[in-house]
């Protein structure tokens, strides 16, 4: 069984028929939204999600594929750090 997000990630890799560009925006929204459910799941007394869960690694390695090296930086400016 595969991870959801993988396969999107793969999705959005594979999609040559947007630019190099329009898959960064992609990668970098699915990025925030997974900052984000890590961000929840750290505060809820509940919470079990790590980086593996939300695919921030794999995000990051799919945004290097295509060039960007910025969510380093963007995550230290960011005003919600973990």
């Amino acid at each position: 069984m595969t991870n959801p997000i993988t396969d999107r990630i793969a999705r959005i890799l594979k999609d040559d028929t947007r630019t190099a560009n329009a898959r960064i925006g992609d990668l970098l929204t699915l990025r925030a939204d997974a900052r984000a459910l890590q961000r929840a799941a750290s505060e809820s007394p509940m919470g079990t999600e790590d980086a593996s869960d939300t695919g921030l690694r794999q995000i990051d390695r799919a945004l290097e594929k295509l060039g960007y090296r910025d969510h380093a930086k963007a995550d230290e400016e960011s005003a919600a750090t973990l």
